[in-house]
Formats: C-alpha cells, structure tokens, sequence
C-alpha cells in the first residue's frame, strides 16, 4: 500500500489557474485507506473546487486508479462528462496519475503527494 498525502487547496488551485472546467477522480484503493482520495474526500475537493469558482463536470471514484483498465471502464460511461472537463484532477498517489494521464489524453493534476 502507498500512503499518500493531500496537497493544500492553495497548491491545487495553483494548478488548475486558467482552468475552469475540472473533472474530479478519487482512488478506492491505497488513497481511501490514506483518507486523501476516497469518495468522501472527493466530495469534499468538489464543494472547495466550486466555491473557488471551478465547475465541476463529473467525478467518480474508481477501486484503483493504478488499473488503466479500471479507469478506461469507469470513464467510458462519463464521455460527455469527460469531453466537457478542461483537464482532471486525480486524489490519488503518482502511479494513478499516470494511469489517468495514458487512458485519458487529457491534462492530469495530481491533488495527493
């Protein structure tokens, strides 16, 4: 298992400055276990992101975000969902964010160290 460690808000949104449209993964795997990427800290990233002005296009949590195959399978049913998003915002450890960045085609944040 790897532990991670949410960024700060500050540190988030000066990743995602000049975009608006973000679409939010957390990983039920090691992220969950570390409480830094589960379902609930993906809700809570979501409200900080719209308060801070950013919109929300879809988030999902997937069991392992590692597994491109998981994650190819969880995003195929969030096409529009994912065409609309500017780039994703990954709570997740660096392996997971790599996944997402291969599947996806699209810029990919991490929000965890």
């Amino acid at each position: 298992m790897l532990l991670s460690q949410q960024k700060s808000l500050e540190e988030i949104l000066h990743s995602l400055e000049g975009e608006t449209k973000i679409f939010l993964l957390g990983c039920g795997g090691c992220a969950e276990s570390s409480g830094t990427g589960g379902k609930t800290q993906v809700l809570e990233m979501k409200g900080k992101l719209e308060e801070a002005g950013k919109k929300i296009t879809g988030h999902t949590v997937v069991d392992f975000l590692c597994q491109k195959a998981l994650v190819q399978s969880r995003l195929r049913g969030k096409v529009k969902e994912v065409k609309e998003a500017d780039s994703f915002l990954v709570l997740t450890c660096g392996v997971g964010v790599q996944a997402v960045a291969a599947v996806s085609g699209k810029i990919t944040h991490p929000g965890c160290n």
